[in-house]
């Protein structure tokens, strides 16, 4: 059966952040995400989710205004710095997966950028126990992203065995336009997937992606993970839920 964990970024904002987590916990989640957990203290964090019983399953390593820094020049030092937070935070909130963020950027030695900061993370995270996460964004959504197209992400997959990929499948089918092509040629490097209906990035159900088809093929493949709901509601959270009761029935 497939596992759906609540994206506490986009889901239930109508609350203050601490107290997503219980919304969470009592919409019938049973993991959370969040890919910025450092204006909290991490204990703080660590005890909140324990009281509720939810997993943090991923989140990211600072990522500052630029949506990451980790293609930007004369970042490298900042980069280094933010790992060191990163796991920090991924020790206290037993979160193993830490997304490592492109950055906005139109410099044109980006990628060799991206990847000497990359292979630095790898070998940290190793050591640590940890393992990077990369994510391809669409244009649409983040423009000038650096990770924003799939052949560059196979580039990286190719180059580092142990980085995972995060699929978020909204934005495979904006990119394009098969989403479940996408799934079938990344399922083996994806360890977190991610929904959102296209257009408008709300529940499924809104938009045209064929998500009783996508789910069916993780389904098959026996997928183990997590699939985060990183939409938008188009009402309230709990309101925008009714698909999930709807698999379920």
């Amino acid at each position: 059966m497939l596992k759906f964990n609540a994206h506490l970024g986009f889901q239930f904002n109508e609350l203050p952040f601490l107290q997503r987590i219980e919304a969470a916990a009592a919409a019938g989640f049973r993991a959370v995400e969040f890919p910025s957990p450092y204006e909290f203290d991490a204990s703080l964090l660590a005890d909140h989710l324990a009281q509720y019983s939810l997993p943090l399953i991923q989140f990211a390593a600072p990522a500052g205004v630029t949506k990451g820094i980790a293609a930007l020049q004369g970042k490298e030092e900042e980069f280094r710095s933010g790992l060191l937070q990163a796991a920090s935070y991924a020790k206290a909130l037993a979160c193993s997966d830490v997304h490592i963020m492109s950055g906005v950027t139109t410099q044109d030695d980006a990628g060799r950028i991206f990847e000497g900061n990359l292979e630095y993370a790898v070998k940290y995270f190793e050591d640590q126990g940890f393992r990077p996460l990369i994510e391809v964004i669409s244009s649409q959504a983040m423009p000038d992203y650096y990770m924003s197209d799939f052949s560059k992400a196979q580039q990286v997959l190719e180059t580092f065995p142990s980085v995972g990929l995060i699929l978020d499948l909204y934005h495979a089918q904006t990119l394009t336009a098969d989403a479940a092509d996408v799934l079938a040629r990344f399922y083996d490097r994806t360890v977190h997937v991610q929904i959102a209906d296209c257009p408008g990035r709300h529940e499924p159900g809104t938009g045209s992606i064929d998500f009783a088809a996508l789910f069916a093929a993780l389904e098959q493949r026996g997928y183990p993970g997590w699939i985060g709901c990183e939409y938008r509601p188009s009402g309230s959270t709990v309101a925008s839920l009714d698909w999930i009761k709807q698999l379920s029935a």
